[in-house]
């Protein structure tokens, strides 16, 4: 008798994490961990924060503020950069290995939790960007004098916060592109969720340029109502386009159940 060779399943497909795909610590976990970074990072900040801002925060030609505020932007500036970098290019890299790797439905599903979890994440940091810093910004320079663009409530919001928004939407569609190949696969075309979603990170980091322009060179004051504000609410227009990732995940949920519910019936009516 002839024997036929079969290929050796791939690492993807027979892997079986600890955990369940839907479990709280198997592909839920980035759901929590990733918004307790951000609003950890937001609170050491804005507490460190309450005990200088009026005594060193004021005046950017002092030494004290070059040794603290200064020394946060490049830090902040750095540390964004480096980590943007590094973490597209790992996706890149190791998307193009895996994205055409068959896989379980287990597996898929896991890949989805963790998509959701990236989802979570990005929604956190941009409220924190767009809700959070943008109040104490406006308080701040309604009653502190605008002497430099690094202000003690510019420099997390401006330089990291902000940046990091456009790290996170892209990264999370790089990550479905590669992880999610049934969703946001090559052949599937640029999806609009991820067109607005990005537009809105990027719209956003633009805004930060003219909105300095328009308070040095326009109008000082601090009003939530002048012009060169305006281009915000379009941000938090495009944003609403994160809401469309849940949906579209969750009709190839519905779908990997189906197939599910196939593959059982086919199995029924072979040993019938």
């Amino acid at each position: 008798m002839t024997q036929v060779a079969t290929a050796a399943p791939t690492a993807e497909a027979t892997y079986k994490p600890k955990h369940g795909p839907i479990d709280w610590r198997g592909g839920h976990t980035l759901t929590f961990v990733g918004p307790l970074a951000f609003i950890a990072i937001a609170a050491i900040q804005r507490i460190w924060m309450q005990g200088n801002a009026w005594t060193i925060g004021i005046d950017a030609s002092l030494p004290a503020f070059n040794e603290t505020y200064r020394a946060m932007f490049y830090g902040e500036v750095i540390a964004a950069t480096v980590a943007t970098l590094w973490w597209w290019t790992y996706l890149v890299r190791k998307g193009k290995q895996i994205v055409d790797v068959p896989v379980s439905h287990e597996v898929e599903v896991r890949r989805i939790a963790k998509f959701w979890g990236l989802i979570s994440t990005t929604s956190v940091e941009l409220t924190i960007m767009a809700a959070f810093w943008p109040n104490m910004d406006g308080a701040w320079h309604q009653t502190a004098v605008r002497d430099t663009a690094l202000t003690p409530a510019h420099i997390p919001m401006f330089f990291l916060f902000f940046p990091i928004g456009i790290t996170l939407t892209v990264g999370t569609y790089l990550y479905g592109r590669y992880w999610l190949p049934k969703v946001y696969g090559a052949e599937n075309g640029f999806p609009w969720s991820f067109f607005l979603l990005i537009s809105a990170s990027v719209t956003e980091m633009m805004q930060v340029a003219m909105n300095e322009w328009g308070h040095s060179l326009w109008i000082t004051e601090e009003i939530f109502a002048v012009p060169f504000h305006w281009p915000f609410v379009l941000y938090g227009w495009l944003a609403a386009g994160i809401f469309a990732l849940w949906a579209e995940t969750i009709i190839r949920l519905l779908g990997i159940e189906a197939e599910i519910e196939a593959a059982g019936a086919s199995g029924q009516e072979a040993v019938a």
